[in-house]
């Protein structure tokens, strides 16, 4: 299960920690590739994965479409990933100050991603434990999503053989 670890000030922030039975390269492309993040993030996505490039997603709920837009400000392929969040979806005036942060790190044949989620703003005890919640579901189809993947590659690849 994801470790949940909040962080001190300015802001407020949930740190989660998941162990992902896959390469990084297969977590790093879940993370950057459009198709594969509308299997486990999003309803639907483009990203352009360089530093200045922008992630845009969107979230269908019933009739409703949330849609999002981040910058990235900092990415080092196959190991860690930072986007600004200029319009989280929520119609925040003035705009976001929301970060979100990846770290990927191979460890003993898995791989870990600490996830950092960062708002400068005030966010009270059900709101935190709101998207604590909801990030422990999304890191857990992110880590689903991986390992199925891998092990179908991995089953076509002895199939082949």
């Amino acid at each position: 299960m994801p470790v949940t670890r909040r962080e001190g000030a300015p802001g407020n922030g949930i740190t989660k920690k998941v162990w992902i039975q896959a390469s990084a390269e297969t977590v790093y492309r879940a993370l950057t590739e459009p198709g594969l993040l509308a299997h486990w993030f999003c309803d639907k996505a483009s990203c352009d994965p360089r530093e200045g490039g922008e992630l845009l997603a969107e979230w269908h709920h019933g009739k409703d479409r949330r849609r999002g837009r981040a910058v990235i400000t900092r990415l080092q392929p196959g190991r860690a990933m930072d986007l600004a969040w200029i319009d989280d979806g929520q119609g925040a005036d003035p705009p976001s100050r929301h970060t979100l942060s990846y770290e990927i790190r191979s460890k003993s044949g898995m791989t870990e991603l600490v996830m950092t989620d960062r708002d400068d703003a005030p966010t009270d005890e059900e709101t935190l434990e709101f998207l604590t919640d909801g990030w422990n579901s999304v890191l857990l189809e992110l880590k689903d999503f991986c390992e199925n993947r891998e092990r179908t590659a991995k089953k076509g690849a002895d199939a082949r053989s």
